[in-house]
């Protein structure tokens, strides 16, 4: 394997799809995007854990295959997942997850009030679908912290899910793309 940056690496490790030697060529943008918060990031919330049943062509898949990449990028970081099947949760140390419907107001408010508001980097991997993408954004961007970093991964109409959240900072990076959901948004507070 090529030299590769260290999430990268990592996503390899725990065969998350994040990456281009898997799938999705994320890693190297999210590390460019995020190395200088390496210790600063306190909390990270992931919405879409995966399990093991739906990812069978990965033989060696395991159920919070991001969660513990998140987990060893930032050591400083607790991390949190959200799905809503129950074999998706996964748990672990600095690892808590919740059933949770990213459709539903009601459930990512009642989340934000337990992990409290102070998130530093959401990403979500969640439904895939463009109307949740866009819902969960504009329901949690007004009620974490201003400074967060929102990604929206797997955007198969990444301009109209920017377009839906022009009030906000979205950046489209050129991406290396295979697949057509190979697109992230990288949403951020207008200063």
């Amino acid at each position: 394997m090529d030299k590769i940056d260290l999430l990268s690496e990592l996503a390899f490790k725990y065969l998350s799809d994040k990456c281009p030697q898997i799938k999705h060529p994320f890693t190297p943008t999210y590390y460019e995007l995020l190395k200088d918060k390496i210790d600063t990031t306190k909390k990270v919330l992931e919405i879409g854990i995966g399990y093991r049943e739906m990812a069978l062509k990965w033989r060696d898949y395991q159920t919070g295959a991001s969660l513990l990449m998140w987990r060893e990028f930032f050591p400083n970081a607790q991390i949190y997942g959200i799905d809503i099947l129950p074999n998706a949760l996964y748990n672990d140390e600095r690892i808590e997850s919740f059933l949770c419907d990213q459709t539903k107001k009601e459930d990512l408010e009642n989340l934000i009030k337990k992990i409290v508001s102070d998130v530093d980097l959401i990403v979500d991997d969640g439904s895939h679908k463009t109307e949740d993408q866009i819902f969960s954004c504009l329901t949690l961007m007004p009620i974490v912290n201003k400074n967060v970093i929102y990604i929206v991964e797997d955007a198969s109409e990444p301009e109209k899910v920017a377009a839906a959240l022009s009030m906000y900072n979205c950046e489209i990076p050129k991406l290396r793309r295979r697949f057509r959901d190979d697109n992230v948004i990288i949403v951020t507070n207008k200063l």
